[in-house]
């Protein structure tokens, strides 16, 4: 039987190779030679035998692999073009001309889409420009930096107020430049107050230009405009794990004031959610400072760091890209072969460490399109909202797969035992007289799972009460945080607690019975549900989920950290009562022609059990966790499809992950 790998150290020829021609080209970058470039105030030492200029040597970001050492996130190289404030020329006049001259290459050149992200606050054309709407936004970033520049400067917080302020400031004459012209001008030295530009502080006036107009700035000799080398993530599997693996993105107005006291820049990317945020403080590289001495006639006759730049270490997730890859694909074909089912998750733990070897939600999207603006509003429009992480922020009834955590604590509490019975009329005789879907005959505790049958869980509710089954249930997993990094939700644990915490109408006796066969106020994640499977089939144990395998130093791979697996809590179960749960667990897909046909090509028999989590006004939600092998669980799977009516119809995905585990 095939388990995946961890651990294993990638081959560092490609990164040895990859950081000499970063290397190299930084250096050529700097070597580039400019006009004269005259000492501008605050903007450098000035020397009787020349002057000197700093430079900004950014940090190389570290790189996401999975467990196996395949690379999941990675960086290459970029050009931007920014202006220098060392490098300006003399008077303001040519300052205007310049940056006038860098706006028409960049255009001309085909790089007009590639100018910087701004938050320029003005829209329209000089004079009758207004706010934008963003910039009347209390809650937006464009307002953050808007209230900031009006405060440093003192101007009115109106447009009039900004264009007025920049005319005089930047002597913007309308007899020397066209209404366009001061639009351009306007904007790019907004943004450039806005990024603290100046002797200690680059602009960045756009962002991954071609070599064509590296070329002509070059021939063009512009003062002022100089290349920057960047590295940028890259995605070796485009579109997978991307809910996973989050975005990088600007510093915010909401944590600004967390980054500038941890020595970011206003500008600096950042990890915005998935793993490029949980780990940060790993991945993150800091930049140095580079110093050239020049000597009166603009020759280099020094260069060193001031400062060295440093690299971000590397991550290397408990992942395994084929299974989550599997899962994916499997998840994406379980939802399309169910008519009326747009979305669902699918989870994928080891039931011994908590490793988290694939999470999926569906539909999904490319991080490698996430900067197309026109890609990123179809995913906010999409109404089966593909941005949302199904798998750690949905929480969903459990349906019948929580009998499993029920008849454990009947089990284990003497509740019940193998031998007793209730006969199944299709219709429970007491208080609300809910029903079953079958009338079932005579049932034992593994019969009941094996059937899925209400009555049998309805006594049990009535007898024991919900408040004995959720204090194993919690423990086991169910309403609990799983421990994993990600942002996740909790969820709900049906009871009068809750009601209560939440001013609800009273519990009442017949809510037990709803209770006890997972609907009811329950509400639990895809991740729950793993955890939760996990430490029944484990045994009792509930480890903390965990996507942090280890992190290892950029360029030499030392293991600075590794995760360990922690134990959460310990719940005990008698060998007798574990065996029944296995036993009639396995009795779910053998008894089963449906369940059976999806596992009947891997190599070991398979446990499982199916759900189906009823919703108003929708079809009810198919809910199928598995595990295998059975005797000896290596992995534990749990699948949702929202509106997939029947729970087995959810083990097709399942099925698909398991086939790529054992796969020889």
């Amino acid at each position: 039987m095939q388990r995946p790998k961890s651990g294993k150290r990638p081959h560092l020829f490609a990164r040895y190779l990859t950081l000499g021609l970063i290397f190299a080209v930084l250096c050529a970058a700097f070597l580039i030679t400019m006009a004269v470039v005259q000492l501008r105030e605050g903007g450098g030492a000035a020397q009787e035998e020349g002057y000197i200029r700093t430079y900004t040597v950014p940090g190389v970001r570290g790189e996401i692999y999975d467990r196996n050492g395949v690379l999941l996130v990675g960086n290459s190289t970029g050009y931007d073009l920014i202006y220098e404030y060392g490098a300006m020329p003399d008077t303001r006049r040519e300052v205007n001309l310049s940056l006038l001259a860098t706006v028409e290459a960049i255009l001309e050149t085909g790089n007009g889409d590639k100018l910087s992200a701004d938050c320029f606050v003005l829209e329209g054309t000089y004079p009758k420009m207004k706010l934008t709407a963003a910039a009347k936004d209390k809650d937006s970033n464009d307002f953050y930096h808007f209230e900031r520049f009006c405060e440093r400067n003192e101007c009115e917080a109106t447009a009039d107020g900004v264009m007025s302020y920049l005319k005089k400031r930047y002597k913007l004459s309308e007899t020397l430049y066209t209404d366009e012209e001061i639009t351009h001008l306007m904007r790019l030295y907004y943004e450039m107050e806005r990024a603290d530009f100046g002797a200690y502080a680059s602009y960045t006036v756009a962002k991954d230009v071609n070599r064509e107009i590296i070329t002509r700035l070059e021939e063009s000799n512009i003062e002022g405009v100089n290349f920057e080398i960047r590295a940028e993530r890259v995605y070796p599997y485009p579109g997978v794990a991307s809910h996973i693996l989050g975005q990088l993105g600007r510093i915010t107005a909401e944590n600004a004031d967390y980054y500038l006291e941890h020595d970011y820049d206003l500008d600096a990317l950042v990890g915005l959610s998935g793993c490029e945020a949980a780990f940060e403080e790993w991945l993150r590289g800091k930049d140095g400072t580079m110093v050239i001495r020049y000597d009166d006639r603009g020759n280099q006759i020094e260069k060193y760091y001031e400062t060295e730049p440093q690299s971000g270490n590397d991550v290397y997730l408990t992942i395994d890209i084929d299974l989550q890859r599997a899962a994916e694909d499997g998840l994406k074909e379980n939802v399309e072969q169910i008519r009326a089912a747009d979305a669902g998750a699918i989870t994928v733990l080891d039931p011994d460490t908590g490793e988290v070897l694939a999470i999926a939600s569906y539909p999904t999207y490319d991080l490698t399109r996430f900067d197309d603006a026109d890609y990123y509003a179809s995913l906010l429009a999409d109404g089966n909202l593909p941005l949302y992480n199904r798998a750690l922020q949905g929480v969903y009834a459990p349906g019948s797969t929580y009998k499993i955590g029920a008849a454990l604590a009947a089990l284990e509490t003497n509740a019940v035992n193998e031998s007793v019975t209730q006969t199944c009329t299709g219709i429970y005789p007491h208080l609300h007289n809910p029903t079953c879907l079958a009338e079932h005959g005579e049932m034992n505790v593994v019969d009941a799972i094996r059937e899925s049958c209400n009555v049998f869980f309805y006594y049990l509710g009535e007898s024991m009460g919900i408040d004995a089954m959720t204090d194993y249930t919690r423990r086991l997993g169910l309403g609990t945080d799983t421990g994993i990094e990600l942002s996740e939700r909790t969820g709900i644990v049906a009871g009068s607690a809750y009601r209560e915490e939440n001013g609800l109408m009273d519990w009442q006796k017949g809510d037990d019975l709803s209770a006890a066969i997972g609907q009811s106020d329950h509400g639990y994640t895809p991740l729950q549900l793993s955890v939760y499977v996990s430490s029944v089939v484990n045994g009792g144990t509930r480890y903390n989920a965990h996507l942090l395998d280890s992190v290892r130093a950029f360029y030499t791979g030392e293991i600075l950290q590794t995760t360990e697996p922690q134990i959460a809590d310990r719940v005990t179960i008698s060998d007798p009562t574990y065996a029944l749960l296995i036993e009639a667990m396995g009795q779910v897909v053998s008894g089963s022609d449906t369940l059976s046909g999806y596992f009947k090509n891997l190599p070991c028999a398979t446990g499982g059990k199916t759900g189906t989590a009823e919703v108003d006004g929708k079809e009810a939600y198919a809910i199928y966790c598995g595990f295998a092998p059975l005797e000896d669980p290596e992995l534990v799977v749990s699948c949702i499809i929202e509106e997939g009516a029947v729970g087995s119809r959810a083990a097709l995905a399942v099925s698909r992950v398991m086939e790529e585990y054992f796969r020889e």
